[in-house]
């Protein structure tokens, strides 16, 4: 494995995805846990450590190969059902990242020069047409301009057209509804913006470090997410289906956190853990009293 067999092609030159984003944190956090640094992973690797510093920036994509490599040699004894949990995540990221790039049209560079942007006119008109629309539309606008002093020096507020609907009062504006979904279409939601909030329980916990992980269970929705409390900032929550993708979240700031939705047909379908910077790894595997 080399240098060349790790680059990405298109890698500098293709828009970001959020999956990449977060494969590109896991990537530092296992390294950064494991005390190790860039340049001793690139020497393990037979590459470079402006390569390792680029895939832990976003900028490229590792290869599926080297990711089980990279954890190899940072995965610890002591912790080797939680690297294996990350391992797997770090996987199903990265076919995320790959599906989000094959959305996304390649960018590139024009030859030679900038190119003005469509909606920016000429500077220099090939005729004295570009001169008479400017001209007319300065016209229209004083004429406009005219006609609005003279309705009110002389005429008063304009009466309103009743052809013309009646603008709508910001009293009548509204939030827009909680979505529904079932199964699948739930995955990678934010619960608190469908309907599965509302009839969601807490069907699994646990405690440790100081800190509580609960599995959240919608039956409606058959969905599911990890909720975690008591926590701080670099802690992550994680939700891990039998089938299909996992969902983290790494906590930005307060003392909670909770992940997005994956389908779960019932609450055995899915588990719930928590990472502690730091301390340790705490999951749901006692049921929630009733």
């Amino acid at each position: 494995m080399d240098a060349q067999q790790n680059a990405d092609p298109l890698g500098d030159q293709q828009p970001v995805g959020p999956a990449r984003v977060q494969l590109a944190q896991l990537l530092r956090s296992r390294r950064e846990v494991s005390n190790r640094s860039q340049s001793w992973v690139a020497k393990q690797l037979h590459t470079n450590q402006p390569t390792v510093s680029r895939w832990e920036s976003g900028s490229t994509l590792p290869a599926p190969e080297t990711i089980r490599a990279f954890w190899q040699i940072c995965a610890q004894p002591a912790k080797s059902a939680v690297s294996a949990l990350e391992l797997d995540q770090a996987l199903a990221l990265h076919r995320r990242a790959l599906e989000e790039r094959a959305h996304v049209p390649k960018q590139t560079p024009p030859a030679t020069g900038e190119t003005p942007l469509p909606d920016q006119p000429s500077p220099h008109p090939q005729n004295g047409k570009g001169r008479l629309v400017a001209l007319t539309a300065v016209g229209a606008v004083a004429l406009l301009a005219a006609a609005a002093w003279a309705g009110v020096q002389y005429g008063g507020s304009a009466p309103k057209d009743a052809s013309s609907p009646a603008a709508p009062s910001p009293a009548a504006a509204r939030p827009a509804p909680t979505a529904a979904c079932d199964g699948d279409s739930c995955a990678s939601l934010e619960p608190a913006t469908t309907t599965c909030a509302k009839d969601a329980t807490t069907t699994q916990t646990g405690y440790d470090y100081g800190v509580r992980v609960e599995l959240r269970y919608s039956a409606s929705c058959h969905a599911a997410w990890a909720k975690m409390s008591g926590t701080s900032a670099g802690d992550r929550v994680m939700v891990t289906p039998k089938q299909g993708n996992a969902q983290e979240y790494r906590q930005q700031y307060g003392h909670d956190a909770h992940t997005r939705m994956v389908a779960a047909l019932s609450p055995d379908n899915a588990r719930a853990c928590a990472i502690v910077d730091g301390r340790g790894t705490v999951c749901a595997t006692s049921a929630a009293q009733r």
